[in-house]
């Protein structure tokens, strides 16, 4: 089927293509699902494929990490007694990196071949994590290679491009049986205990497909009630150590980083997030002893010494933080641990980031998005400036490690916002933060923006070319903008020189800075102190593997 049939199917239905029905929530309890759901006879088989990385060839930052999503989705199925494996299109393959015949991606990981090659000739489901939009067009085409290898098993797939756009999905890619939408864990139970019973899924909450040639968009499904009762990772499925082979990291690479999630949704409705879609704003928290217990069986099984936490929103109540550092110390796990993923600082007073600081955090990620308050009202990110500035600057007074993130080129924004982040960025790298990435506005799928530069006709058709285009924000050299005042080429201008500035003053001010990194090049010995030198640190090992490659 060709792109402009794919995107009339999506036109037709967008309100339901851009989002699933809104239900209410449906939770239960996760020993009621493993008992509901359990596997009917032995030996019914499962695979759950992890693609391979897909970045731009210009990229100068992209994060390697296990794949907590796949993990959990096995460890549930294995726990209510499935047969399943793990493909880690990633981690299996995590030294090779190739590049894309057009010469717009890198590749790292295992190959299509390679994939296909690690199927079971028996499999009956095959569950595919489909994550980003931006790589959308690559597991697009890996899932048709397995569908043509293995024509009889079951394809489902899940994730936050599936959730944002499930017809697309399933109209762009025919191979597909199934998708999942939003949580996924028990709705994959479900599924695949149905399945195995011979019994018909198209009443299944949380499920879309194409019947008759019509869409179906079943709502939400179960949701999880008791996070914490969630069987952890199947790490034992996965290649844990090839993930330490380099310093692959979220945040900072320590050698033997493992992922944690202590949290799951995020209560905020910021209108350039996908979040609503994919979790609602339903916010559940782990209890902090438990979050613990995880981390210390990390360390014990996996010889773990740092944990990034790959929450979206990790620290909301002071009194959670508190309770969790005091257990840490108590165990004396003596552990290093990260925020990477950009948290809130309602509960980051001064106090609060001294105890996570000498509890062991090293890596501290905020997310103003931007320095323009009218900015931050309009996107409905309900922080204040004077807020967030004392929470940083307190921060780096603790010792950690600190980085913003931001967005310039919003739809509304003229050249006021923008100069007003630039200033607020240069403002950062004099206090001493140590990292400021400034990325251009992205629409993503799912996201109240991303629907409203749909209706006004600003996002172009859904094809290929669009989903390429949503790797501009790691990449320097594209000039791909949604905003209706300033040209893209304009805003690649104020994201380079916004960061040029922020980083001149950031090692400016503090020289040392400079010298880490001159001796860490030279030396060969890259230790990295912030998420930038990180990045240089990725970037040397990449290089040094693709090289090895040709």
């Amino acid at each position: 089927m060709d792109n402009a049939q794919v995107i009339v199917g999506t036109q037709a239905s967008a309100k339901h293509a851009s989002r699933p029905m809104m239900r209410p929530v449906n939770p239960m309890k996760v020993a009621d699902a493993l008992v509901a759901f359990a596997a009917p006879v032995p030996g019914f088989k499962v695979q759950i494929v992890k693609p391979f990385a897909c970045f731009s060839a210009n990229a100068y930052s992209t994060a390697t990490t296990l794949p907590l999503g796949p993990a959990y989705l096995a460890s549930v199925l294995e726990t209510a007694g499935y047969a399943v494996d793990l493909v880690d299109g990633l981690g299996e393959g995590i030294l090779n990196i190739t590049r894309s015949p057009c010469g717009q991606f890198n590749y790292q990981g295992l190959t299509v071949d390679e994939i296909i090659g690690r199927l079971a000739p028996d499999v009956r489901v095959i569950g595919v994590s489909v994550m980003w939009s931006q790589n959308w067009v690559q597991n697009r085409e890996l899932i048709n290679a397995i569908r043509q290898a293995r024509p009889d098993a079951i394809i489902v797939v899940g994730g936050e491009h599936v959730t944002a756009l499930p017809e697309l999905t399933l109209r762009d890619c025919p191979a597909i049986d199934v998708a999942v939408t939003g949580e996924g864990e028990l709705t994959l139970l479900e599924l695949v205990h149905r399945i195995a019973n011979d019994r018909s899924h198209e009443d299944m909450d949380g499920l879309c497909f194409i019947r008759d040639g019509q869409f179906v968009n079943n709502g939400f499904g179960k949701r999880v009630a008791d996070f914490e009762n969630l069987p952890r990772p199947a790490w034992h499925l996965c290649p844990v150590e090839n993930y330490f082979s380099g310093m692959w990291s979220m945040g900072i690479g320590y050698g033997r980083n493992m992922i944690v999630l202590a949290t799951r949704g995020c209560p905020y409705q910021c209108t350039f997030c996908s979040n609503p879609v994919m979790w609602t704003t339903r916010y559940l928290m782990r209890p902090p002893a438990h979050v613990v217990d995880e981390i210390e069986w990390l360390v014990n099984s996996y010889g773990a010494n740092s944990i990034d936490f790959a929450d979206l929103t990790a620290i909301v109540k002071k009194e959670w933080v508190i309770e969790f550092c005091a257990e840490l110390k108590r165990r004396n796990l003596h552990i290093n641990w990260q925020l990477p993923s950009g948290t809130r600082s309602e509960a980051l007073d001064a106090e609060t980031v001294q105890i996570i600081h000498d509890a062991g955090c090293k890596f501290l990620v905020y997310a103003p998005e931007s320095g323009s308050q009218d900015t931050l009202d309009r996107i409905k990110k309900k922080i204040k400036l004077p807020t967030i500035t004392r929470s940083m600057a307190a921060a780096v007074s603790a010792g950690h490690t600190t980085k913003a993130c931001m967005i310039i080129g919003f739809p509304h924004e003229r050249r006021k916002h923008v100069f007003q982040s630039m200033l607020f960025a240069a403002k950062l790298g004099i206090i001493g933060v140590d990292d400021c990435n400034i990325s251009p506005f992205t629409p993503y799928p799912g996201s109240e923006l991303f629907n409203e530069l749909r209706a006004e006709g600003r996002i172009p058709e859904l094809d290929d070319t669009y989903f390429n285009s949503l790797v501009t924000q790691f990449d320097f050299v594209t000039g791909v903008a949604y905003c209706r005042n300033i040209p893209g080429w304009e805003i690649a201008i104020y994201r380079f020189l916004g960061m040029v500035i922020f980083y001149s003053l950031s090692y400016l001010c503090y020289p040392k800075r400079i010298w880490r990194v001159i001796r860490g090049i030279t030396k060969n010995n890259f230790s990295p102190r912030s998420l930038a030198e990180q990045r240089v640190c990725d970037y040397l090992g990449r290089r040094k593997l693709g090289n090895k490659g040709k």
